[in-house]
């Protein structure tokens, strides 16, 4: 292993600041931003609060296909020293903005996967918390990456343990794309049978454009399937439960078995296979009437409104969630898509161009075009394998996650050989 500072072996170029005034709905260029950045240290394509930019800028700002990135403002603690390779796009390329930098590596000092993970571990994390300044948002320069002191080993060594750490990481990437599409061909199903009433009928056909019955309803103000009725939410399922926490002075109720959910843990997670925090038993029973089960749908309702995912084990959740105890399993798909489409479509969600925040009662009270038992049961049955597997994947990409953190700090610092690691594998 060899002493070095980061500064002789790598520079970072700062991001442009580009004109909110040239920002449009769509154009060849997206603009990186913090949001881009995944918790597990990779990379996050963060589609509803996409940015494009529509004018001219300097070309040495435009990113290209495994350039890495990383965060020179900590929006969200924890985020200093993640860093994510820009991926390959077709419809339009990504720029850099400001408050991230690019990372400009020597080739013939370290390798570029090694390196991905070296800003990771532990050790860097914590200078570069040092070496910070701000209070609400910190920032670090350059300057102070550059200072920071690294061990690292022969290079033909570092590029070793850098693909074997990334073939973990790529794994992963695969799994949310298949996850991805897998939940839009799901969300384009729901669209078809519950917007358009494109649902089958009896005999397979599509339920409107075939001639099914459609009767006025008034207070839509438009045409719905007969026998389809609007419903609170709490006439659907009555078993809704707001979270509470704990109180944080007893660290006694922290750090058990059970999760507990915040909202961090349910964003661009449709099944919640895992949360940063978790309370011990004795934590959990002082609210015992929080437990909720597996399968339960939680939905945030302060702060972010709108996140919404399902339980994979009994859990409970902080007061900015509720959520929805599914007594009949066919209401749960159904509603996940219902209750994103009303924080995503609905005036009632929003105050201007911001999300309200929203109580129990008014949670309770969302207005829900509700069809019948038997098209919900059959929706199931049309999703239940795409479901299955987005939960598997999901599932995977946690157990890689742990394997990946569990490898860092040994290979890293040299505990353990790659030949060793790679025989265990």
């Amino acid at each position: 292993m060899t002493k070095c500072k980061l500064g002789d072996i790598l520079r970072i170029q700062h991001g442009y600041a580009f004109k909110s005034e040239n920002y449009v709905d769509s154009s060849e260029y997206r603009l990186i931003t913090l949001g881009n950045f995944a918790d597990g240290n990779s990379f996050k394509y963060n589609d509803e609060k996409a940015t494009y930019y529509g004018s001219d800028f300097p070309s040495e700002f435009i990113l290209k296909e495994d350039d890495l990135i990383m965060p020179m403002t900590e929006q969200v603690e924890g985020l200093f020293g993640n860093t994510a390779f820009i991926p390959k796009t077709t419809n339009y390329t990504f720029v850099l903005n400001q408050r991230v930098g690019k990372v400009v590596y020597n080739k013939n000092k370290v390798d570029k996967y090694y390196l991905h993970y070296l800003l990771a571990t532990n050790s860097v994390k914590k200078q570069l918390e040092a070496r910070a300044s701000g209070t609400r948002q910190r920032n670090i320069s350059p300057e102070n990456i550059y200072d920071i002191e690294v061990d690292i080993p022969d290079i033909a060594i570092q590029e070793k343990i850098g693909r074997l750490l990334y073939s973990l990481e790529e794994k992963q990437i695969n799994n949310n794309k298949i996850n991805t599409e897998l939940e839009t061909m799901a969300k384009t199903i729901y669209d078809y049978w519950f917007l358009q009433f494109e649902f089958p009928n009896e005999e397979g056909k599509p339920y409107k454009s075939s001639g099914g019955k459609m009767v006025w309803n008034e207070e839509l103000k438009r045409e719905i399937p007969e026998g389809w009725e609007i419903k609170k939410l709490k006439e659907i399922e009555s078993n809704i439960i707001t979270g509470k926490t704990p109180s944080t002075k007893n660290s006694d109720y922290y750090n058990g078995d059970i999760p507990f959910v915040t909202i961090g843990d349910i964003r661009n997670n449709m099944h919640i296979v895992y949360t940063e925090q978790t309370l011990s038993k004795e934590g959990a029973e002082t609210q015992k009437n929080k437990y909720i089960p597996k399968g339960s749908i939680c939905v945030s309702c302060i702060a972010s409104p709108g996140l919404v995912g399902f339980t994979t084990n009994e859990s409970q959740t902080n007061q900015q969630i509720n959520s929805v105890v599914c007594s009949k399993e066919y209401n749960k798909l159904f509603l996940y898509f219902e209750i994103k489409d009303f924080f995503k479509f609905s005036s009632g969600a929003k105050t201007g161009n911001t999300f309200a925040n929203m109580n129990k009662e008014d949670f309770s009270n969302i207005s829900i075009l509700y069809p019948s038992k038997e098209i919900l049961i059959n929706f199931n049955k049309k999703l239940d394998c795409a479901n299955k597997l987005i939960l598997k994947n999901s599932l995977e990409n946690q157990e890689l996650s742990s394997l990946r953190d569990f490898l860092l700090p040994l290979l890293m610092n040299g505990q353990v050989g790659f030949k060793e690691v790679s025989l265990a594998l």
